[in-house]
């Protein structure tokens, strides 16, 4: 797939990995819809920074937690932008619980925002989509899954992993399927520097570094141009996922 002239959804892309994804996409020559949940300041930049690369896009708030703000999310940018060809589900909850204090609401949001959204948009982008036409979807993932003290994000991120998968087969041949499985990329929103505790959380893999935004935008860009990869997890972690 060319991405130039193309119709891009990034979520949660304000901050973070998500903003880097999205400004990538623009710098290809993509229309982008800057998703955010609260962050309408960071989002209005990521916008403005895109156009002044050359390329379209606007903003677009919504709650993923509300499955009728998706239906109206969706619908805005088809409105703006015309058919999504380029979906990243890159908005995520991420934060410490286990498996004794994950409450009944913690779990169900954790479900809604990393798993069910993402499900959501797939099927209005494939809805939205003429028959025949191409289509990405890219899943932002995470290199490990089973872990205690982030109990409820680990087990939507293994999830999203198996939606990967069966949306390959769903959407096939015309819309290609993947997740980029992150190592440590940033230090995560609520890491506090100098604890120990957090250090030793930060597996950096035989690398032994952090990537890089620009190593995470590139695997996504690879992602998009390439027509035969679908179904696929692509690790981007420093080697993370083989220790």
């Amino acid at each position: 797939m060319k991405i130039a002239g193309k119709t891009a959804l990034v979520t949660g892309s304000g901050r973070r990995i998500g903003r880097a994804l999205a400004l990538a996409l623009g710098e290809a020559g993509a229309s982008v819809a800057v998703h955010y949940g609260a962050s309408a300041d960071d989002a209005d930049e990521t916008a403005n920074t895109i156009r002044l690369a050359g390329s379209e896009a606007a903003t677009f708030q919504a709650d993923l937690v509300d499955p009728a703000q998706i239906g109206q999310l969706t619908h805005q940018v088809r409105e703006r932008f015309g058919p999504v060809d380029i979906l990243v589900n890159s908005a995520s909850m991420f934060s410490r619980n286990t498996l004794a204090d994950t409450s009944v609401e913690e779990w169900d949001d954790y479900v809604a925002v990393n798993v069910r959204a993402p499900f959501l948009l797939a099927q209005a982008m494939q809805a939205g989509l003429a028959d025949g036409s191409p289509g990405k979807i890219i899943n932002l993932g995470d290199w490990r899954t089973a872990r205690r003290n982030r109990f409820a994000y680990g087990v939507s991120k293994a999830a999203l992993s198996g939606l990967t998968r069966s949306l390959a087969v769903a959407v096939a041949p015309d819309i290609q399927v993947n997740e980029i499985a992150l190592g440590a990329i940033l230090p995560p929103a609520d890491f506090k520097a100098g604890d120990p505790r957090s250090e030793q959380a930060m597996n950096l893999g035989p690398a032994k570094r952090m990537g890089s935004l620009n190593e995470v935008t590139a695997a996504m860009l690879a992602l998009v141009h390439n027509d035969f990869i679908t179904g696929d997890t692509i690790h981007v972690d420093g080697g993370g996922h083989i220790r």
